[in-house]
């Protein structure tokens, strides 16, 4: 085999004129003297069928590979001998000097870049070739990931044309993914929905394979090279299959349809985690991360044609989103697996394609963020003109109460003497005309804060003093009893009495409604760190953990709160506690009472 009457063009694929000669995977490699000896077991010598594909799958054998360059006048001068893929571990070349001996060069992803003979994400190897002499070159490649050769002379300058081109293509591609990606979190942080996180994090782990596959992070990441190549190599596959899975699975949302396959779903993606965790830790397996691959794509092909009938848009966009993708991974993947030749369809395509999706990716959040939005909206219209009835409702029922009030109180004064014994049914008369006005009251306070933009009065309160008013305002009788806790009896707190008043009287009544076999309640005022903390601590029947997450969005009581007979609520009290704690830059929090119950706390700045 030679390269004699090859075309005196810019460059010359090498390969059609190689020849694979030995193949070993003794535990000893071969040096050059037993190459050129040949044919001695234990090595496997491929005298007739040669493999054209230079597709070995993954082994760890060593290979070895010889062509003869007989060069023509046109041909003289500088060629550089490029050695793809940039993920082989070993690569030794063997260059015929005058004298008859050979001339070792040395480069793969383990070699580090300062001791490479060219510096560059490609192995390139220098050569000066004359007319004058002819010999056999000599290869021998070594990798624990798949095998697949590529072998290219190219004069410097086509050289430097071609790898500006293709740094251009991958340039492109990292920056549109960058671009996607902040598209992405920008709508994360907006709806703080997983599907938007989910996203990007597959589209960084798909960005970090083309980068990790295409030699960029050995050119710029490892000085000292040794295994993170194969780590980063080998993490950035997995990583890509934990995405990709989890991707769908949140879009899709297949567990209502298809509940075991979703567990076996979560299954790969937590094995694909696993195999990324493992690489890292210095344990790559290229072969597992192409098996893998294999297991990750049939599963997501496989969901997303079962979910066409159940959810036919959100498949639709996931089958448009990733079946040229997909295809063009199996090409590599059959690669990989010595199926096929290293060509450009089965390493560049690759890369286009991800191109070409990535703005189809940003399109689809955009028009998610876009239906949110108008979700949104929508919510937000229906609230406020639920507040508005409510409001309206609320004024029209001040005057019709007012009446009702009076005239109880009128009957009341003319019948203390003659029916005392009608006296408790007039207290539970006011009691509930005092409850209905606390709910018109927690309504207009709401709309007032919120519609109307009422500024704060802050000034300077006394802890103690201002508790003690809170306690006469609202008073607690058997079987509760209330234990007011001072760090400080002269700890103040700038802020508006008469709005954190109405949020600590609507957080003790929420504590006496929902207490209703009685017990202890406590309001614990600490100071910390300049922040004063307001805890009221009750051993009431608590808050399911299935509702803690929606006990201050309008209107929602919880389950065990309705089922409570003789308690009235429509779920507006820890709303209005939560606006006023915020308007004063402060935060309201609930966890349970470990002896049983509910601790609601504010937490406020002891200052402006």
């Amino acid at each position: 085999m030679h390269a004699k009457g090859a075309p005196a063009t810019s460059s010359i694929n090498i390969l059609p004129y190689t020849e694979h000669i030995v193949e070993n995977c003794a535990k000893h490699s071969l040096i050059l003297e037993d190459v050129l000896r040949l044919g001695q077991p234990p090595y496997k010598v491929n005298d007739k069928s040669h493999n054209k594909k230079f597709s070995f799958g993954y082994t760890a054998c060593e290979h070895w590979f010889r062509w003869k360059l007989e060069v023509t006048p046109e041909q003289t001068g500088t060629w550089w001998l490029q050695i793809a893929p940039t993920f082989l571990d070993s690569v030794k070349m063997y260059v015929p000097q005058t004298d008859g001996s050979y001339q070792e060069i040395r480069t793969g992803d383990h070699v580090p870049n300062a001791e490479r003979v060219m510096r560059s994400r490609h192995f390139l190897i220098p050569l000066e070739l004359t007319s004058e002499h002819s010999a056999y070159y000599y290869v021998q490649v070594q990798t624990s990931s798949t095998l697949t050769l590529g072998m290219t002379l190219w004069k410097p300058e086509a050289y430097v044309n071609a790898a500006a081109q293709e740094n251009t293509l991958y340039g492109v591609l990292f920056g549109l993914t960058l671009t996607a990606i902040v598209i992405c979190l920008i709508g994360g942080g907006w709806f703080k929905e997983p599907f938007y996180f989910v996203m990007a994090a597959f589209l960084f782990c798909n960005g970090l394979s083309h980068f990790t596959v295409n030699g960029f992070d050995q050119f710029l990441l490892y000085p000292d090279n040794t295994q993170w190549p194969d780590r980063m190599l080998s993490f950035s596959a997995f990583a890509a299959g934990l995405s990709g899975v989890s991707l769908y699975l949140v879009f899709l949302q297949p567990k209502p349809y298809y509940p075991r396959f979703t567990i076996f779903c979560w299954g790969v993606a937590s094995l694909s985690g696993t195999g990324a965790l493992a690489s890292l830790a210095g344990f790559p397996s290229p072969l597992m991360s192409g098996l893998g691959a294999i297991l990750v794509l049939g599963s997501m092909f496989i969901l997303t044609l079962l979910m066409i009938r159940h959810r036919f848009i959100p498949a639709l966009l996931m089958l448009i989103l990733f079946l040229p993708q997909v295809l063009t991974l199996f090409l590599q993947i059959a690669r990989n697996f010595s199926l096929l030749p290293m060509t450009f369809w089965t390493t560049h395509v690759w890369a286009i394609m991800s191109m070409l999706q990535i703005p189809f990716v940003a399109l689809v959040v955009m028009l998610r963020v876009r239906a949110q939005e108008k979700a949104y909206l929508i919510e937000q219209e229906k609230t406020r003109l639920h507040r508005d009835l409510f409001s309206m409702v609320a004024h029209e029922l001040r005057t019709p109460l007012a009446v009702v009030s009076s005239a109880i109180a009128n009957i009341e004064l003319q019948t203390a003497e003659s029916n005392p014994e009608l006296a408790p049914r007039f207290l539970r008369a006011n009691l509930g005309l005092s409850r209905l006005n606390s709910l018109i009251d927690n309504a207009l306070a709401e709309d007032r804060l919120l519609d109307k933009g009422i500024q704060l009065q802050h000034q300077w309160i006394t802890m103690d003093l201002f508790l003690a008013q809170l306690r006469e305002l609202r008073a607690v009788e058997p079987p509760h009893s209330l234990k007011l806790n001072l760090q400080d009896a002269y700890e103040t707190l700038y802020a508006d009495p008469h709005w954190l008043g109405i949020s600590i009287l609507n957080l003790l009544d929420n504590a006496i409604k929902y207490s209703p076999a009685g017990g202890l309640i406590q309001v614990n005022v600490t100071t910390e760190n300049n922040k004063t903390s307001i805890a009221i601590v009750d051993s009431g029947i608590g808050i399911p953990v299935d509702a803690a997450a929606k006990i201050f969005d309008k209107f929602y009581r919880a389950d065990n709160a309705t089922a409570l007979r003789g308690v009235s609520g429509i779920g507006l009290g820890l709303s209005l506690v939560q606006t006023i704690v915020t308007l004063h830059n402060g935060q309201l929090t609930y966890h349970p009472n470990p002896g049983g119950g509910s601790i609601f706390t504010i937490s406020l700045p002891s200052a402006l």
